[in-house]
């Protein structure tokens, strides 16, 4: 078999649409031995559309599609191929030279799923190790080189990891620039073992010209928000123009796609310039109409910061006014990060991200912040951090009462509590080294996405690519799925805290203090 010359590819967990709903997602960092791989596969993630002869997705990561176009400026368009994992053997012979491996979490260490399968295999470690697996038999048949690059590279970058997976480069940062090159060096078998790269120029970001997973598009790149614990700041941040959105957005919607997501790590930054992080109203409307204008039904975004909509709350409800959710009763999800609201954490953790706010303000403005969402038809998805290296019990109180706040004010929206995670992987949160009150605002977080999950299950099964028995079978799914992660929870307390309930380890820290909300006038 001649094979391509370059066949670019992500495993399993990564080549689905998630039936349009991002934060399937999250499934894929569960542990694999507890949910059937064909509820996975069939109910949750099914794969993209793909040619079954030739095994080419229509559809792929928008970092997939980057690579591609920056490998089109110097290979002929027949010699790059995007090939579901299922079916590399259809796409990888003789004339393969170098496979490309983009990765999210594939050694299953990122905080969602180390929270989600502690010391245990995630679904998106076991679709990772066994497309490596298949790499492997392929390499040894036709001597190609392999590459990775992604968000998750860099839990590949030690070299006893890439012989194990069968890797001989692994590219941390943004390979936009440099892609052509690199792949040109690893056909000569020249090219280094680690690779840490970042984009210099907008400009030498490459147009993408092919539909994407869930027609997700970038808006921008880097945050400018300074957090420690984050990697996006290694990036400096940059925006896309318009024009290019628009164009790279027409490619989805002549797929079939109604709808654009922009993914951003900060969309309130766009087109802001100012050093106070005020949001620049007049650049995001024409951002949001440009595309609504264009065909779409409605525009979504990955990532907003709390702050960012306390400082514009006309700016949130114009938005949704442009997607028609109020009028439509359609409500969007949104990721955003709190991560605490210790006021010594906040000023020596998150940097600026509670400007134009100040840190002591940032309790009170994660709290406006939900309100303000909420009101406008939009479902934050949000993180909180358990587990810093220096937090002290009573600083975790801040962000028990903040929870207690969410239940009292009804709420609408998940909050995921994730265990603390250092990139070194020396100081990593570990459930077993869970103290009273850091078990407590877990317990809390949950008893929130239990309550939430139970009132949206209806939202849920509107989804239309359900049948009637798919509905029941997904209310089953979602009933049993909460219940166990409690049970778990349960099971949890009384192994660390000798035989004690939850009942009995929260009662501890029922609100415990008050915590003021300053006034702010605008």
């Amino acid at each position: 078999m001649a094979g391509k010359r370059i066949v670019l590819t992500a495993d399993r967990s990564l080549m689905t649409n998630y039936r349009g709903n991002f934060l399937y997602g999250f499934i894929a960092c569960g542990p694999y031995d507890v949910l059937p791989e064909w509820v996975f596969d069939k109910v949750f993630c099914p794969a993209v559309e793909t040619d079954p002869n030739t095994g080419e997705v229509k559809v792929a990561q928008v970092g997939l599609r980057r690579v591609e176009s920056a490998l089109l400026q110097g290979y002929k368009r027949d010699e790059v191929f995007l090939a579901n994992p299922d079916y590399l053997e259809k796409s990888v012979g003789s004339d393969t030279k170098v496979v490309g491996i983009n990765v999210m979490d594939p050694l299953g260490m990122a905080p969602v799923t180390t929270t989600m399968s502690p010391e245990r295999l995630s679904y998106v470690a076991m679709k990772f190790k066994r497309m490596c697996a298949q790499i492997i038999q392929l390499k040894k048949k036709y001597n190609f080189h392999v590459v990775v690059g992604g968000n998750g590279a860099w839990e590949l970058a030690k070299t006893d990891r890439m012989r194990i997976h069968g890797i001989d480069t692994v590219v941390v940062g943004e390979a936009d620039e440099l892609a052509l090159d690199l792949f040109n060096d690893l056909e000569k078998n020249d090219a280094p073992e680690l690779m840490h790269c970042f984009v210099k120029n907008i400009q030498n970001i490459p147009v993408i010209e092919g539909p994407t997973v869930n027609s997700l598009i970038e808006a921008m790149r880097g945050c400018g928000r300074g957090c420690d614990f984050c990697d996006v700041n290694k990036r400096s941040k940059k925006d896309l123009p318009l024009e290019r959105l628009q164009h790279e957005a027409r490619i989805n919607l002549d797929y079939g796609f109604d709808s654009i997501w922009l993914h951003s790590d900060e969309m309130l930054l766009y087109g802001c310039d100012n050093k106070d992080f005020q949001p620049n109203y007049d650049a995001i409307m024409e951002l949001w109409k440009g595309l609504k204008g264009i065909g779409a039904n409605f525009i979504g975004t990955t990532h907003m910061t709390f702050s960012g909509v306390v400082a514009d709350p006309k700016l949130i409800r114009d938005m949704s006014e442009v997607n028609e959710m109020h009028k439509n009763g359609r409500w969007l999800s949104t990721n955003l990060g709190i991560e605490t609201v210790a006021p010594r954490l906040v000023d020596k953790h998150l940097g600026v991200k509670t400007k134009p706010f100040s840190n002591d303000e940032w309790g009170w403005v994660v709290r406006e912040g939900a309100k303000i969402l909420n009101e406008n038809h939009w479902f934050p998805a949000a993180t909180i951090i358990i587990g810093w290296p220096d937090e002290a019990p009573d600083e975790v109180q801040y962000t028990i009462d903040m929870m207690g706040d969410f239940r009292a004010t009804g709420f609408r929206g998940l909050v995921a509590p994730l265990l603390y995670q250092d990139f070194g992987e020396k100081n990593s949160m570990h459930f077993g080294n869970l103290n009273e009150a850091q078990f407590t605002l877990f317990w809390k977080c949950w008893e929130n996405n239990l309550r939430v999950i139970n009132d949206i299950i209806p939202i849920i099964l509107r989804n239309k690519t359900y049948g009637p028995p798919m509905k029941v079978f997904m209310y089953g799914i979602l009933k049993v799925g909460t219940w166990a992660i409690m049970r778990y929870l349960r099971g949890l307390c009384k192994d660390l805290f000798n035989g004690r309930t939850p009942d009995e380890i929260i009662e501890k820290y029922a609100r415990s203090r008050s915590v003021t909300a300053p006034v702010y006038t605008k």
